[in-house]
């Protein structure tokens, strides 16, 4: 399991480390790692979001007509948003396996998100 986590994207790893213990059972380890992937993954839906429009933004030709033009946008905001949602889930089911009251929004990483 350390060796999927050892992948990780920088936040994924920090989510990790700061949530993983050795002696906790696979179950819990997974649903770490799992929420570690997430975290990466919202990183890139940011990254995406706030940059290049050229890779969640296309021009294509309407319906084979190349002087009309649509513009196909991806679901990338829609994505971050439910990847989200499953994230505080699983760091809520994780603090409750561990028997954490889950502290204050304030300690909270992923308040804002």
């Amino acid at each position: 399991m350390l060796d999927e986590a050892a992948e990780l994207g920088r936040s994924g790893h920090r989510l990790f480390e700061s949530l993983h213990e050795d002696d906790e059972p696979y179950s819990l380890t997974v649903m770490i790692l799992e929420a570690a992937r997430i975290k990466d993954r919202l990183d890139k839906f940011d990254r995406l979001l706030s940059g290049d429009e050229g890779a969640w933004l296309r021009l294509i030709p309407s319906r084979g007509d190349v002087e009309v033009l649509e513009v196909k946008a991806d679901s990338a905001l829609q994505e971050s948003r439910q990847q989200t949602t499953v994230l505080r889930q699983l760091i809520s089911e994780i603090r409750r396996q561990k028997g954490d009251g889950g502290g204050s929004d304030e300690d909270d990483g992923l308040n804002n998100l």
